[in-house]
């Protein structure tokens, strides 16, 4: 018999917590059951779900941080990349941020059409601030004035205290920074001055960089196995959120839910049927159909397995089938799997004005700014493993003051959205290593050697 997998215990969870939770709601509003004990009932549930929850957020700051540090720090002499290195983050951060774009206006276009209105009241009172944009008196502030606070937000006057207090902008501002010095500290050129003993102090010093990069990269393997440990506890989670949300607003939440998948499901076909093709046919100036046949076996392995970084060998194969050059494909799909996350970043956009709404805050569109940059941040720091969304969620919601209990309902679809947005990253990922080596004038017919 074929063991189930992750998702199939986490749709099993919201089934058996969806279902309990309403028949409990019935027989509470029936007055078979005290109102009471349905109550009491629900907020254990929910004590269940918010327990999966501080494990979740205990991954957080160690694994953005180790993710971060290590790739960038592992990319090679940031001098020797030039212009190839700055074309493949400008394209990545461009698309990214056309992907928060076609989400957040996907979103508020079924809103304007469809109201979801408020349906998790309980969930408001644990928002740790309020939202960025609310001044004392409760006034609006302006975008410019919002937006300066943000940037000036990003550089932390003490790394640890952010940490310490989970201020993720901050944090990773800072991995970043850290992670490019690690990596010109190690392949600094020797020095040209003729003092004794000046070449070995210098190698010592390179020696023990390389130490350093290697710490962050074995701690950024042992936080990858810590969240795949957590994330297996992700059906308790879920049936303790869907129980809680059902008994107590009965099933108001899943209209809510159905509502969030369909906007999902649309901004991401948006972005990966019209945005990037588009992109393409623009950079390259060829059709992207040719391009698509060679990518399929790579895109159902992504569809399939949730997991940009296990896709990656298919992936490389199939762009270089595609006529993109070893030479490129070899840097630009690597650092694509680390910081290019179109399908994650549109995602974790829409979830935040999904769970804003459902809580009754009410983002106006400076806020939506400021959720669309912390998605653009929060999506670099993403791991290529299945869910690693969830954990960067966190970072997004913390970021305008929002519940994290959110998360909870997020992840009752989280694994078929999943599916789909690793399909939209490795896609993007495959058309910015066409359009990179278009740009640095290699062959497109024929792949080089190694």
């Amino acid at each position: 018999m074929r063991r189930l997998q992750l998702h199939h215990w986490i749709l099993i969870a919201m089934a058996l917590g969806g279902v309990l939770g309403l028949g409990f709601h019935q027989l509470g509003a029936g007055g078979t059951l005290d109102p009471s004990v349905v109550a009491t009932l629900a907020a254990w549930a929910e004590q269940l779900g918010r327990l999966f929850l501080r494990a979740l957020q205990m991954l957080v700051v160690p694994l953005i941080v180790s993710s971060l540090i290590s790739s960038v720090a592992g990319v090679g002499d940031l001098r020797k990349l030039g212009r190839l290195g700055a074309r493949t983050v400008g394209f990545y951060l461009g698309t990214s941020a056309l992907a928060i774009a076609t989400g957040i206006a996907v979103y508020n276009l079924l809103d304007a059409l469809i109201p979801l209105g408020r349906w998790a009241p309980a969930w408001g009172e644990f928002a740790s601030e309020p939202p960025p944009l609310a001044t004392g008196e409760g006034e609006i502030r302006g975008i410019g004035a919002v937006l300066w606070d943000q940037i000036a937000r990003v550089v932390p006057s003490n790394p640890l205290q952010a940490a310490a207090e989970g201020d993720m902008l901050p944090i990773i501002f800072f991995s970043l920074v850290l992670g490019v010095f690690i990596s010109l500290s190690e392949h600094r050129p020797s020095s040209d001055a003729d003092v004794e003993g000046a070449a070995e102090r210098e190698d010592e010093e390179r020696r023990n960089v390389r130490v350093l990069r290697r710490f962050w990269q074995g701690l950024f393997a042992v936080m990858m196995r810590m969240t795949v440990a957590v994330i297996a506890l992700a059906p308790i989670g879920v049936f303790g959120f869907m129980f809680h949300a059902a008994a107590s607003q009965g099933v108001e939440p899943f209209k809510g839910l159905a509502r969030y998948v369909v906007t999902v499901a649309l901004g991401l076909v948006l972005h990966a049927a019209v945005t990037l093709p588009l992109l393409y046919r623009a950079f390259v100036g060829r059709a992207p159909s040719q391009h698509l046949a060679a990518m399929k076996p790579a895109l159902l392995t992504a569809f399939s397995t949730a997991s940009s970084n296990g896709t990656l060998p298919l992936t490389l194969r199939c762009v270089e089938d595609s006529g993109v050059p070893r030479r490129v494909s070899a840097f630009v799909l690597p650092l694509g799997a680390t910081i290019n996350m179109d399908g994650t970043a549109l995602y974790e956009a829409v979830a935040v004005l999904f769970i804003a709404q459902a809580t009754g805050v009410d983002l106006s569109l400076g806020q939506q700014v400021v959720v669309a940059l912390t998605a653009l941040l929060a999506s670099i720091g993403a791991a290529g493993i299945p869910h690693a969304g969830t954990v960067m969620m966190v970072v997004v919601l913390r970021a305008v003051g929002l519940p994290i209990e959110g998360v909870g309902l997020i992840l009752a679809v989280d694994r078929v959205l999943d599916m789909a947005r690793t399909s939209v990253n490795v896609w993007s990922d495959s058309i910015a290593a066409a359009v990179v080596s278009h740009f640095s004038g290699e062959s497109e017919q024929t792949s080089e050697g190694p």
